[in-house]
């Protein structure tokens, strides 16, 4: 018979190889979107703007398809400022990009994306250019008047681009 730490000994086994396995495929997925999509613009880690959450950025076609290539794939706090040239985006503990004026395309405000389900509303979603892929990054914001700052900051981006 099997003693109980031999039982225990295949389970820690067992979740290693998961772990291992997942960490292949996602490695292996973002090799395969980095060929496909160009790279965003990279800034400077900046603190200036609004305070929020990086929720994900998916493709805009396929809102279930999480973008992974070039560090999009990873949630995290960030700060976004918006200027005249258009949208930065401070990622803590990853690369910080900016979305050009001239790449924005529309802005919505909705509930599910992915991995996260919020109050109606609760996320603010960018839908933007990056090369020949059409891409939506989702943010979330600790109030809903710093959601609606920025979106209003971002809405008369647009209306200045049109």
């Amino acid at each position: 018979m099997f003693e109980l730490y031999q039982v225990g000994l295949a389970f820690v086994a067992l979740l290693i190889g998961i772990f291992v396995w997942a960490g292949i495929v996602w490695s292996n997925r973002s090799k395969a979107q980095s060929m496909k999509i160009v790279s965003p613009e990279e800034i400077d880690f900046s603190t200036r703007g609004s305070s929020g959450f990086y929720v994900a950025t998916t493709f805009a076609d396929r809102p279930l398809d999480r973008v992974s290539a070039h560090g999009l794939g990873f949630g995290g706090k960030a700060t976004v400022e918006v200027s005249k040239d258009g949208i930065n985006v401070s990622r803590t503990g990853e690369k910080s990009f900016r979305i050009a004026k001239s790449s924005l395309i529309d802005i919505a405000r909705t509930s599910v994306v992915i991995d996260k389900a919020v109050e109606k509303d609760g996320l603010l979603s960018l839908r933007w250019r990056l090369g020949d892929a059409l891409l939506e990054s989702h943010f979330r914001f600790p109030s809903s008047s710093e959601r609606d700052q920025v979106a209003v900051a971002v809405a008369n981006l647009l209306v200045g681009a049109k």
